[in-house]
């Protein structure tokens, strides 16, 4: 094996994981707007991080969801340790009028909040008087998901609905209802 081979598979292995990247943020897309989302940006500052907005359109509870796909892992150590991503959700829900013991609520749960650490499924909530936002973080090996064969599409959308339903979960009860 010569030089040029060895090159040549570190490339491949890169424009893999790239891959795997945008064929994740396509399934993310897909499965939004299934839910009801629709894509309203979608940024890549970087070659291995992409950034997308969704807005909800008749959900009852959120309002803007982003979500940050960065890779961290890439090239020949992703074949050792697979491709690993930090996957960042932010939940958005907006309440048209705030009342006084709204803001008292909101102190509190900012308080609860101030050195929390949103990972590995633990939500963070913090205020911003009309819109209340929820963050949470992953690391997930997104070649689990992403075979070089096929899409385990199943396992990937029950995935992603257990991420929503825990944002969701944290912001119904913030969530005003009017009549």
């Amino acid at each position: 094996m010569g030089i040029f081979d060895l090159a040549k598979k570190i490339t491949h292995s890169r424009e893999y994981t790239k891959s795997i990247d945008e064929i994740f943020v396509g399934e993310l897309i897909n499965f939004m707007y299934k839910n009801g989302a629709v894509l309203t940006e979608i940024n890549s500052p970087t070659e291995s991080s992409h950034s997308l907005t969704f807005k909800f359109v008749n959900h009852p509870v959120l309002h803007i969801l982003r979500i940050t796909v960065d890779r961290k892992i890439e090239g020949m150590a992703s074949k050792i340790l697979g491709s690993q991503s930090v996957l960042t959700f932010e939940a958005v829900i907006k309440n048209d009028l705030v009342e006084p013991n709204d803001v008292l609520v909101m102190y509190q749960t900012d308080f609860k909040n101030m050195f929390k650490i949103p990972i590995f499924g633990k939500v963070k909530i913090n205020h911003d008087l009309n819109y209340i936002i929820a963050t949470t973080t992953y690391i997930e090996d997104l070649g689990k998901y992403i075979k070089s064969d096929r899409i385990e599409k199943e396992a990937l959308r029950e995935e992603l609905e257990k991420i929503l339903n825990t944002l969701v979960k944290h912001l119904e009860p913030l969530k005003k209802k009017f009549d």
